[in-house]
């Protein structure tokens, strides 16, 4: 599974699963959309400032799926918002490797690990596997979760260090929240196309043609989700601006919808399997 030519960024309110009464239902609707952006590729989450503010239970659910399974135990600790993680279902993406074995891992492979231990100019990182990975280089804090491409297994399981943007291959999603104002998130120079979706916005069909060519040529694509009370459109428009001002598509991807309202979760995977048929 390669990674995209484009980034794509997805952002979605921190009131999204407020309307459910229990943590169960969060938890479901938060493994709907953690499954969404991993299906189709996303790079990050934005989780943009909304009331009710449920950024926290968001933050660790979405964090614990994206997360490689061998790396549970360093990286979180007991907490109430994971009381049904395990309800979770598994991402499968390259980044969630089933080998346990070093016998079936090879050299030039990338795995992810925690950092456990070291001394001098070399380090340990937990990689999953009946041994750890020895890393040559100044030593990052213990604890901190980082990328390894495997080098050598025999003497001695070694590897390197290496950035996420170097990996060929989709390495998941990052997660991030926004203090700004949506509209200040989505005016930002970081993004070459910016696309609102809501129900009120143009016919998906209507505005086809002119999004894929302006999809292929960005580099770096905001896609912006709203909430079950209110639609990206009304927010925008009350912090006081006009959002065919700021955004470059608000498009309406459901049209014809059979029921009165479109959950989050629901308008992000139905978008993102419109927008996954344009060419890279």
């Amino acid at each position: 599974m390669m990674k995209r030519r484009n980034s794509i960024t997805i952002a979605v309110p921190a009131s999204m699963v407020a309307e459910f009464n229990n943590l169960r239902d969060k938890t479901t609707a938060l493994a709907q959309l953690g499954r969404a952006a991993a299906i189709y590729r996303v790079d990050q989450i934005i989780i943009y400032r909304d009331q009710p503010d449920e950024s926290i239970t968001m933050k660790y659910i979405l964090g614990y799926m994206e997360t490689p399974q061998y790396l549970r135990k360093h990286l979180f600790d007991v907490r109430p918002e994971l009381q049904y993680a395990g309800t979770l279902p598994p991402l499968r993406t390259p980044h969630h490797p089933l080998e346990e074995s070093l016998s079936m891992i090879e050299v030039g492979d990338f795995r992810d690990g925690v950092v456990i231990g070291g001394s001098g100019y070399n380090y340990d990182v937990d990689i999953g596997l009946e041994v750890p990975i020895e890393v040559r280089g100044k030593p990052p804090t213990k604890g901190a979760r980082i990328t390894v491409e495997v080098m050598e297994k025999e003497p001695k399981l070694s590897g390197r260090s290496v950035k996420k943007k170097a990996i060929p291959e989709y390495w998941g999603y990052d997660l991030r929240g926004n203090k700004r104002r949506l509209s200040d998130l989505v005016h930002s120079p970081e993004w070459d196309l910016t696309i609102g979706t809501s129900r009120i916005g143009e016919p998906y069909d209507d505005v086809k043609t002119r999004l894929e060519a302006d999809w292929i040529e960005a580099e770096n694509t905001l896609i912006v989700f709203g909430s079950y009370k209110e639609g990206v459109g009304e927010m925008i428009e009350r912090e006081g601006r006009k959002p065919e001002e700021i955004f470059d598509y608000m498009i309406n991807t459901i049209t014809d919808q059979g029921t009165a309202t479109v959950r989050t979760e629901e308008a992000v995977m139905s978008t993102l399997a419109i927008l996954n048929t344009f060419k890279e």
